[in-house]
C-alpha cells in the first residue's frame, strides 16, 4: 500500500499536470480567439470598403419593380376568370390565373420591405402567416352575415386586412376539397361571387399602389434610399442594406421553419401540408415555388454577394442552388398532400429543405459576416 508521503506526492504530481494541461488549453483557446478576432477584423476591413448605397436601389430596380409589375399583370385576368365562373362558364380560366397570381404574390412578398411594409400592403396582398386561422374565421363570418359593405372595393379597403387578399379570395372561391364554388347558386353563391369580384378589384388597386410606390419611391422605399441622422428607419446606407437583408432572411426562416420542416423535417407529417399557404386550393406547391424563387432573385438582384472576391463563390452557389431547387419544385404535384404520399415527391421536398438550410447558413453566416451585418431574424416569432 502507498504511504501518506506517496499519496501526497501523487496529489502534487496530479495538480502539477492539471496545471500544465490547463495552461496549454488556455493558450490554445487564446490562440483560437485571436484567430477569430483576426477573421472578424478582416471582415470589418473588407466591409469598410463596400458601397452599401448600391444594394437597396439595385433590389428595387432589379427585383421589386418587375415583381410588382408581374403581380399587376395577373389582375385583369383574375377579374375575368371570376366573372366567367360566376356566370356559369368554365372555372378553368379562374383556376389557372389564380395559380399565376399566387406565384407572383409569393415571389414579390418575400422582400417584406419598402412599399410592401407601408399601409399593411404585405398583408393586403396575402395574410401570411396565419397560424391562428384569422382569414378562415373572418371570411366565414362575413359570408354568413352577408355584409354588403364588403361588396364595394373602396369600403372593403377599410376592413380587416385579412378580408382583402388572395388568402381571402381562396377561402371564398374554393371548398375544402379544392373545388371552385363560385358557380354555386342561391343567396350564398351570389354573395360569394359579388365578394370575389370586390376582392379582385381591391387586389388590383393594392398591386398598382405597390408598383407605383416602388417605381416612384415613396414611404419606406424612399426612406431606405435616403438614410440620414434624422431618418428613424436607417441612419446610414449600411443600416438600410442590413434592414432589407434581414427582411429577406425573415422570409427564408418563415418558409423553412413554418412550412417545410413541419412537412418533411424529422417530425414532419402529411398534416404539415396544411400549414403551407394556399394548400386549400391545391396551390401550396405554386406558393413554395414562387416564394423560394423570390428569395434567390431578391438576394441576387440586390447584389449582396457581388463586388468582393471573398463572396464571389456565394453568388455562384446561389445560382446553382436556385436552379436545383426550381427543378425539384417543378416536378412536384400541385397538391402537397399528394406529394407527401409519394416517396419520390417527398424526397424532392426534403431536398428543397436541405437547400434552404444550407442557404440560411451561407447567408446568415458567411455573407452576413463579410457584409458586417449583425442581428437576428426574429420578426415572425410568436406567429
Amino acid at each position: 500500500m502507498m504511504g501518506a508521503n506517496g499519496e501526497t506526492a501523487m496529489r502534487d504530481l496530479g495538480a502539477h499536470l492539471r496545471g500544465r494541461l490547463a495552461a496549454r488549453a488556455g493558450a490554445a483557446m487564446l490562440s483560437g480567439l485571436m484567430a477569430l478576432v483576426g477573421v472578424c477584423a478582416q471582415a470589418r476591413s473588407a466591409a469598410a470598403d463596400l458601397d452599401y448605397s448600391r444594394f437597396w436601389p439595385a433590389a428595387v430596380a432589379g427585383f421589386a419593380v418587375p415583381a410588382s409589375d408581374a403581380l399587376v399583370q395577373t389582375m385583369p385576368a383574375l377579374a375575368t376568370g371570376i366573372e366567367i365562373a360566376c356566370t356559369g362558364g368554365s372555372p378553368e380560366p379562374f383556376e389557372e390565373v389564380f395559380t399565376q397570381a399566387v406565384g407572383a404574390a409569393a415571389r414579390l412578398t418575400v422582400l417584406r420591405a419598402g412599399a410592401l411594409a407601408d399601409d399593411n400592403r404585405l398583408e393586403r396582398i396575402a395574410f401570411i402567416p396565419d397560424g391562428r386561422g384569422v382569414v378562415r374565421r373572418q371570411v366565414t363570418r362575413l359570408i354568413a352575415e352577408r355584409d354588403p359593405t364588403a361588396l364595394d372595393a373602396a369600403r372593403l379597403r377599410e376592413k380587416s386586412v385579412a378580408l382583402q387578399g388572395l388568402t381571402a379570395l381562396e377561402w371564398v372561391a374554393f371548398d375544402k376539397d379544392g373545388k371552385i364554388v363560385l358557380a354555386d347558386r342561391g343567396e350564398e353563391g351570389a354573395y360569394r361571387c359579388a365578394y370575389a369580384a370586390s376582392l379582385s378589384e381591391r387586389l388590383g388597386a393594392t398591386a398598382r399602389e405597390l408598383r407605383a410606390a416602388f417605381e416612384a419611391p415613396s414611404g419606406q422605399t424612399a426612406l431606405l434610399l435616403a438614410p440620414g441622422p434624422d431618418n428613424a428607419l436607417a441612419r446610414t446606407h449600411k443600416e438600410a442594406a442590413g434592414f432589407v437583408f434581414n427582411a429577406v432572411m425573415t422570409s427564408l426562416e418563415l418558409i423553412r421553419d413554418q412550412m417545410l420542416v413541419p412537412m418533411v423535417g424529422e417530425q414532419g407529417s402529411a398534416a404539415g401540408a396544411a400549414r403551407v399557404p394556399f394548400s386549400r386550393s391545391r396551390n401550396g406547391a405554386a406558393y413554395l415555388t414562387g416564394a423560394i424563387d423570390g428569395l434567390f432573385r431578391a438576394v441576387a438582384a440586390a447584389g449582396y454577394a457581388d463586388g468582393a472576391a471573398e463572396t464571389a463563390w456565394i453568388g455562384n452557389t446561389l445560382r446553382f442552388e436556385r436552379d436545383n431547387a426550381s427543378k425539384a419544385l417543378a416536378a412536384l404535384p400541385a397538391d402537397l398532400e399528394v406529394a407527401l404520399a409519394d416517396e419520390t415527391a417527398r424526397g424532392r421536398l426534403a431536398y428543397v429543405l436541405t437547400v434552404l438550410t444550407g442557404l440560411r447558413a451561407m447567408l446568415s453566416g458567411e455573407l452576413a459576416g463579410q457584409l458586417d451585418f449583425r442581428g437576428g431574424f426574429n420578426a415572425l416569432d410568436g406567429d
